[in-house]
């Protein structure tokens, strides 16, 4: 046992210490490494730091103490080898894969960077290549060492910067440096100054400039820049991972231009996407934004079917079909690609075009009902460091403006428009889909201002815009709870089922097997209830007499129109089962 955790297996031992594989009091695995040497109190009272570095591509820490002398440190467990088990097996990555890799570890410096850590022995031995992506494992580890021997060279010295050497301070730029050399491995099998024999790779780094065959395009400008023998020469982790993802001005880095991203960026987050259909109230639209130019980036064709005056689109970059009727008034105003090699990039589409336009890597997009707002989640919100964020464009003036939401280290999540195109709602919590939910935050699209409300409510699931207008609604175990929009309850509906969605004094919910109910939400009486085929998942309210629901098939999957007996219309869209979990399609009011 140490520090309560039974230890059940030993992972590995390096020049630092043993870690063991252990099980934590409630059956949990974790990975328990425990230190050779070091000063247990100052151990003890620098260790808050590297807890406080958030879970973003990192193997979180979970505790951190002394046993028997000896500092210990408990942190999750990853299923998944490191980079440098897999180069030996398999040897180099290429494409995408080198992509996620890229953009993971870096997305790790950023957050160990900006809790105060430096990580000091950043090298492929560092990085498990986990089911959900890669993660950076043993940060701030010699930092919390023993203190005299931070003075001494620590590290690796392939993988280490040229100040590490000469006896000056290593902060996080020489995390950059190892990063650096880190990616020309993955890429080449290699390091960019060698391996052996020792006293030449350190004269190499010292002296020499890093060998990059095998890098081209964006990824090789940004290594090189990492490997820069100044370090106050190197970006910093956020401005560095700011240029993977693609922006064109860099933070901390005013005016420097940089070249449009590569095709290759790839996605971080690859798990967790499983619906298809999101929709938004379909209230009256607003008139028509004017038209703007845009760039094409997904093909689109369109086919009309003169039999039904229904047209066909084609989002050819992702396989999938739209089947449009102006008599629906909806359209597909946005999508999200967050398959593997898709960028987890979201599009918009132009009114006046009708073509999908990029967004960014790690975007989200939300179109207001009736279009005249554009809601932007971009990648960079993650890295803000007192506020996140959503930008605001106005079709109509032209104007894009930042609006802070909530306040570090929460994240607002789960947004919605309201009806009449003029609110947007997030849920607030921590930073990922399984983190409690503490209030919701309102943003005024006109005003360009905000406001955050908590609610004691507990749970998960998010908050929705209430059936009647001025009102939220959130539905926790069956019960179905109506807010006021400063977070007073209304009323508390039991047994509504799973909530679907809320529209004009009605609740739409999963009341039985196979069957969907319509309520009252006033009193929760049933109106009607109605089969649902198998295999469908709804998604929501078309109109007061229609919803939508998606199936998957063998090879397809289909979003399709039914009306309240269950009966289905028509198809609204399709495309190959393989993307199904990895394209996620908004409909709004045109």
């Amino acid at each position: 046992m140490i520090g309560g955790h039974r230890i059940v297996g030993r992972l590995g031992e390096g020049g630092q210490g043993v870690v063991y594989l252990g099980e934590s009091p409630s059956g949990e695995r974790v990975a328990v490494k425990v230190l050779r040497d070091g000063d247990a109190e100052a151990f003890l009272a620098e260790s808050e730091m590297v807890r406080r570095v958030r879970t973003f591509c990192t193997a979180q820490v979970l505790e951190t103490g002394v046993a028997d002398g000896s500092p210990y440190i408990v942190s999750e467990y990853v299923d998944g080898p490191s980079l440098a088990l897999a180069l030996a097996e398999r040897g180099p990555l290429r494409g995408a894969e080198l992509g996620r890799l890229a953009i993971g570890t870096m997305t790790a410096l950023a957050a160990i960077h900006r809790a105060g850590v430096v990580h000091r022995d950043f090298k492929p031995a560092n990085v498990l290549l986990g089911r959900d992506g890669p993660r950076v494992i043993d940060f701030g580890i010699a930092q919390l060492g023993d203190s005299a021997a931070v003075a001494d060279v620590v590290g690796t010295p392939p993988y280490m910067a040229p100040e590490q050497f000469r006896g000056g301070p290593a902060g996080s730029a020489a995390d950059l440096f190892a990063w650096g050399s880190t990616i020309v491995c993955a890429a080449t099998g290699r390091p960019p100054f060698g391996t052996e024999p020792v006293p030449a790779v350190v004269n190499r780094i010292l002296t020499r400039e890093p060998d990059l065959t095998g890098l081209d395009g964006e990824l090789r400008d940004l290594v090189e820049a990492c490997l820069d023998k100044d370090p106050a020469a190197r970006p910093t982790a956020q401005a560095a991972l700011m240029r993977l993802l693609g922006e064109t001005t860099v933070p901390g880095e005013p005016g420097r231009p940089r070249r449009p991203r590569s095709w290759w960026i790839a996605l971080l987050i690859a798990a967790g996407v499983t619906a298809a259909v999101v929709l938004t109230r379909p209230d009256a639209p607003a008139a028509a934004p004017p038209r703007a130019p845009a760039v094409v980036v997904a093909p689109v064709v369109a086919r009309p079917m003169a039999a039904t005056a229904t047209v066909e689109v084609e989002i050819a970059s992702v396989g999938v079909t739209l089947h449009e009727n102006p008599a629906d008034g909806l359209w597909a105003s946005s999508y999200e690609d967050t398959r593997d090699g898709g960028g987890n990039t979201g599009y918009v589409r132009d009114p006046g075009t009708g073509a999908f336009t990029s967004a960014g890597a790690l975007a989200d997009v939300r179109v207001s009902p009736g279009g005249q707002f554009v809601a932007v989640f971009p990648g960079r919100r993650l890295f803000a460091p007192d506020f996140d964020f959503v930008q605001i464009t106005d079709r109509r003036s032209g104007t894009t403006r930042e609006v802070d939401t909530v306040s570090r280290p929460e994240l607002g999540r789960h947004p919605v428009w309201s009806g009449d195109g003029s609110t947007l709602l997030m849920s607030t919590g921590g930073t990922e889909d399984g983190d409690s939910v503490t209030g919701f935050v309102l943003v005024d699209a006109v005003k360009g201002t905000s406001s955050v409300v908590r609610v004691a409510a507990g749970g998960t699931e998010p908050f929705r815009w209430g059936p009647e207008k001025g009102t939220l609604a959130r539905e926790t175990g069956g019960t179905t709870t109506v807010y006021t929009l400063t977070g007073e309850v209304v009323r508390e509906l039991t047994g509504t089922g799973d909530l679907h969605a809320t529209r004009d004094g009605l609740l739409l919910t999963g009341c039985a097997a196979g069957r969907l109910c319509v309520l009252d939400a006033a009193t929760g009486a049933e109106r009607r209830r109605f089969p649902l085929a198998k295999g469908l998942s709804v998604g929501g309210w078309l109109d007061d007499d229609h919803v939508m629901a998606t199936r998957i098939g063998e090879d397809r999957f289909e979003v399709v129109l039914l009306d309240l007996d269950g009966k289905q219309l028509r198809l609204l869209a399709e495309g190959p089962e393989s993307v199904y979990e990895g394209i996620l399609i908004f409909w709004t009011t045109r």
